[in-house]
């Protein structure tokens, strides 16, 4: 029944889409696209906002309760809760390279319930909420994640503020209707619904004793999965107040519906001035084939304001419900991350392209953000960066099971002649409904 709902979403979109809107496949090639053989390069930067896409998924309840906790390894629980959400299986090597990637990322606070007014006193969300459509009793689920400088530190300035958007549940009707949103809707659907909460969202983060301690200097950011793709666009876009913007946006598996017709054009414009737009997927993903024919705004192709990059990876085959999954493709982002162990070098893709000027800066790397913090570098601990090993548990002499002194792998590891199968992931019936590709050596 789920299968059909999906397909037959799909035969609507496609149906709307009048042929001004008709696009081309994107030609994923040149320097603003990333192409799958060149994924792996870039693989690490992008895991955080996969691992977020996927813990959206997770009830805003339980990470609630985990905040400012530890569990005996020494992560914290929301951290660990987020890995679990889009690492699943039982390859805790794996897990343990995600821990690495995520642990500078906080969650702070977040929604799953119907949105009134976040902020009481906005008098534009007050207005808006009078004249509201229909309703389904649902609201669009979202969480705000912060990633600071130091992992241990509680009190530090965050570097970075992510959003990231809850897509698809099930047969929810509000999730559904929200999907259809094409051209508009006699609905109170997810996306009226943040058109008036936008600013109150951004205010909440506002708010925030860590972004308040960066100085407001903090990117803000947008992420989320198939539905929640399109809704972390159209934050983006929908920005009402004078305050910061979104910087920048990461689509995984993104719905073509973004939301951007319910925006006046004047705002459009000004948020999309400076703004990129990253939409990740696996090839052959069921919502890659609505995008090439009925990508609402912004366009394939927009090479400026907003600059908008295709990234595909490739890394499994299936049907293409299969391959739509979030675990699925942040469990290839972070297999892609290390190659057999050895972390490969965190690389950003270009912000600057096509001479586009961006008000997005990517993060710096952990080494960077450790010295601007003031935490203390050992020789070794340089050393153990250097192959590519948990930095945390080299200081000194102290080393993990199985590794030996200055970074150097055991000969268990070393001798080792299979690749782990990063990917060993069924459907709750027990069926795999996708198989792994080999990876490029």
């Amino acid at each position: 029944m789920r299968t059909n709902l999906r397909a037959i979403f799909l035969c609507l979109i496609a149906i709307a889409a009048p042929a001004a809107n008709v696009r081309p496949a994107v030609a994923e090639s040149g320097d603003r696209d990333i192409l799958a053989s060149y994924v792996h390069k870039y693989a690490q930067y992008y895991v955080p906002y996969a691992i977020q896409a996927a813990a959206a998924y997770r009830p805003i309840n339980e990470l609630n309760d985990m905040r400012g906790r530890w569990n005996e390894k020494g992560y914290r629980l929301d951290t660990e809760y987020a890995v679990q959400s889009a690492v699943p299986g039982t390859n805790e090597e794996l897990k343990e390279h995600a821990r690495e990637i995520f642990k500078r990322w906080r969650y702070q606070f977040g929604s799953e319930a119907y949105l009134t007014c976040i902020d009481p006193s906005d008098s534009a969300c007050q207005a808006a909420f009078l004249k509201r459509g229909w309703d389904f009793g649902s609201g669009p689920a979202f969480q705000v994640w912060t990633r600071a400088r130091s992992p241990k530190a509680e009190r530090d300035a965050c570097t970075e503020v992510s959003i990231a958007f809850r897509g698809t549940v099930g047969l929810s009707g509000g999730d559904w209707f929200s999907n259809l949103n094409r051209f508009g809707s006699p609905y109170d659907d997810y996306y009226h619904q943040l058109r008036r909460n936008v600013d109150g969202i951004m205010k909440l983060i506002q708010n925030l004793d860590c972004y308040k301690r960066a100085g407001s200097r903090a990117r803000i950011v947008s992420t989320g999965h198939s539905l929640g793709g399109g809704l972390a666009q159209f934050v983006a876009l929908a920005t009402r107040s004078g305050g910061p913007q979104i910087a920048k946006e990461f689509a995984f598996d993104s719905s073509p519906v973004t939301g951007a017709h319910l925006v006046d054009k004047q705002l459009r414009e000004r948020n999309a001035r400076g703004l990129t737009v990253d939409r990740i997927h696996e090839s052959g993903e069921v919502l890659s084939y609505a995008r090439s024919i009925a990508q609402q705004y912004p366009p394939a192709r927009s090479r400026c304001d907003p600059l908008v990059r295709a990234v595909e990876v490739k890394a499994a085959r299936g049907t293409a419900i299969g391959l739509h999954g979030i675990p699925l493709l942040a469990t290839n982002l972070v297999d892609l991350s290390y190659n057999d162990g050895d972390p490969t070098t965190y690389r950003p893709p270009l912000t600057q392209v096509d001479g586009c000027n961006v008000r997005y800066q990517p993060p710096a790397s952990d080494g960077q953000e450790e010295i601007a913090a003031g935490v203390p570098r050992q020789r070794s601990v340089s050393v153990a960066r250097g192959h590519g090993l948990n930095v945390n548990r080299l200081a000194g002499s102290i080393v993990k099971p199985g590794m030996a002194a200055q970074g150097m792998m055991s000969d268990t590891r070393s001798d080792r002649t299979t690749v782990l199968n990063a990917y060993a992931l069924a459907a709750p019936e027990g069926t795999p409904a996708f198989t792994p590709l080999p990876r490029a050596e």
